[in-house]
């Protein structure tokens, strides 16, 4: 009988090599596995305790909320737009109380006003006067504002009349403004 007849393999270098290859990719192997095991884990779990329902009705909340913004912001837009057209309109208005203040001052005091009619664009006058001079300084200060362009852009002499019962003048102008 033989002897050397050997049923076990013998390890030679190349094959103890390969071996230790294959374990090493087996560990890796395994270590990738759980890692993607825990990975999956966390997320779920995080999914889990994060409330989509909730997250997605915050979501609505918040669009509400600024679409409410964004009502006011055209309210408040219109408003800032309606309020330039006030600043224009007050712009162009004529203080009618310094046009008062202006005729009157422009008055003679031998002079009485019986009736005074202002809006934004004439003035109407009825005055009275015992003296013509008076009427005549009136005629002659309101010429003058009108020369100076002092708010008076025109005069009208509507009526010139002499009452015999109270022996007095009546005078009526229009004044553009």
């Amino acid at each position: 009988m033989n002897t050397n007849i050997n049923l076990l393999l013998q390890a030679n270098e190349e094959s103890l090599k390969r071996q230790k290859r294959v374990k090493k990719l087996n560990i890796i192997a395994v270590m990738v596995l759980i890692g993607i095991g825990i990975l999956s884990l966390i997320i779920f779990l995080m999914i889990q305790v994060v409330n989509i329902a909730g997250i997605k009705k915050e979501q609505q909340e918040i669009i509400k909320e600024m679409s409410k913004f964004q009502d006011r912001r055209a309210k408040i837009f219109v408003l800032n737009n309606r309020i330039d057209n006030i600043e224009k309109v007050l712009e162009r208005k004529i203080d009618l109380s310094q046009v008062t203040s202006t005729l009157l001052a422009k008055t003679p005091s031998r002079l009485f006003i019986e009736d005074l009619e202002v809006d934004n664009k004439t003035v109407i006058m009825t005055a009275q006067s015992t003296s013509l001079f008076a009427i005549g300084e009136l005629i002659n200060n309101l010429t003058d504002m009108v020369r100076k362009k002092e708010i008076i852009n025109s005069l009208t002499l509507n009526a010139l009349v002499f009452d015999e019962s109270k022996s007095s003048y009546q005078i009526s102008i229009k004044a553009d403004l």
